[in-house]
């Protein structure tokens, strides 16, 4: 067992492995959506400082399990805060922190997600940063988008390039972790590519409950009313994720005070965690809520090529029945169209919107127009 498990399959991510050994102040990864990127990271981190297998992660030891569940002082993870990662964060979250040493690890670890979205004050103030890092210092920079970097930025790391795993390879990995034939099969049609999110629709009851709610969506999109109501239980859900997210929040800062008691620089990393925690219940509302959007539009697309003659190519695989459904009613192939734009256009204008329930509520029901078949003559 190590933390590189969860991508076992992946052959970027052994090759990540292996180069660990070689070390680096600073690691780019690079890949599309749903390549492993956010917990190839991780794994960096946990390899790091794990002190049971130094350079590999035990994945069991405290310290693993900490880093695995984001909650070690010494793991610093930066996301965007709405479209952007702006300078006055770069400065206040990384540049600032990487000044101090390590509360308990051997490592720093800064993970800035979906990095090409630092502003470009933002990049050259990390810049200085990466030309004269601290010896127990680590960058790792996750990024779908390489030109949105500067050269500059691209030149202080080692960049390592990850691919998705192939459906029939995590549908292998999936049942010989315990799934269903049918389950690994819609799991890795689903998460395309994705091994991490594959394991989650496969044994997360939770996360499949949901999924079996977002499939209905579609029938109650019959009405402005109707939509107006899936999108508030679809909200109301959201809500109720966070609420639980919340509580194990609260768990996370006793886990902190108790590691780090009331020395050196606890203000500050108290503070940090207050700041991620709520940045964090943000991103998860708006994952849940995407998620629904984006399942009503794969459900969609998955009509459009029955209509086309290529039930092959169906995501949707536990959905059939409503598939035809979709495909046999009386809508149009462009509103069909203009309703998947339509959600996927929503699903990534959450980040910007202050009142994330009101978007829903207006996408939802511009598509309940767009698939209500006309009255009849």
């Amino acid at each position: 067992m190590s933390v590189w498990d969860a991508l076992q399959g992946s052959a970027s991510a052994a090759a990540l492995q292996r180069s660990l050994a070689r070390g680096a102040h600073a690691w780019l990864l690079l890949g599309p959506a749903g390549t492993g990127k956010s917990v190839a990271a991780t794994c960096i981190a946990a390899a790091l400082n794990c002190p049971a297998e130094p350079g590999v992660g035990c994945g069991r030891c405290p310290v693993c399990r900490r880093i695995l569940r984001d909650r070690h002082p010494d793991v610093h993870r930066i996301v965007p805060e709405g479209p952007l990662i702006p300078v006055d964060t770069v400065r206040d979250q990384v540049i600032a922190a990487a000044s101090r040493s390590p509360f308990e690890g051997r490592s720093k670890v800064f993970i800035i997600e979906e990095a090409e979205r630092m502003n470009p004050s933002a990049q050259n103030a990390l810049l200085k940063t990466l030309e004269e890092p601290h010896a127990d210092t680590v960058f790792v920079l996750v990024s779908s988008r390489e030109d949105d970097l500067l050269e500059t930025i691209r030149s202080r790391c080692r960049v390592l390039r990850l691919e998705p795993v192939s459906e029939s390879d995590v549908v292998h990995l999936l049942e010989r972790e315990g799934a269903s034939p049918e389950r690994a099969r819609l799991a890795a049609r689903v998460a395309a590519g994705d091994l991490p999110r594959a394991r989650t629709l496969a044994f997360d009851e939770a996360v499949a409950q949901r999924r079996r709610l977002w499939l209905e969506l579609p029938r109650r999109l019959t009405a402005p009313a109707g939509a107006a109501e899936a999108a508030a239980e679809i909200a109301a859900h959201a809500a109720e994720v966070v609420k639980q997210r919340e509580q194990e929040q609260k768990e996370e800062v006793a886990e902190l005070a108790e590691a780090m008691g009331e020395g050196r620089g606890t203000a500050a990393a108290r503070n940090a965690l207050a700041k991620r925690h709520r940045r964090e219940l943000k991103r998860l509302e708006e994952e849940v809520i995407g998620e629904a959007l984006a399942t009503v539009a794969s459900l969609f697309r998955d009509a459009l090529a029955l209509r086309r003659g290529g039930p092959d190519a169906a995501v949707n695989l536990d959905a059939r029945e409503l598939l035809q459904e979709v495909a046999s009613a009386p809508v149009s192939d462009a509103h069909l169209v203009l309703a998947v734009e339509r959600l996927v256009a929503a699903r990534a204008s959450l980040a910007r919107n202050a009142n994330v329930g009101l978007a829903l509520e207006s996408a939802l029901i511009e598509v309940a127009s767009l698939t209500t078949p006309p009255p009849a003559a």
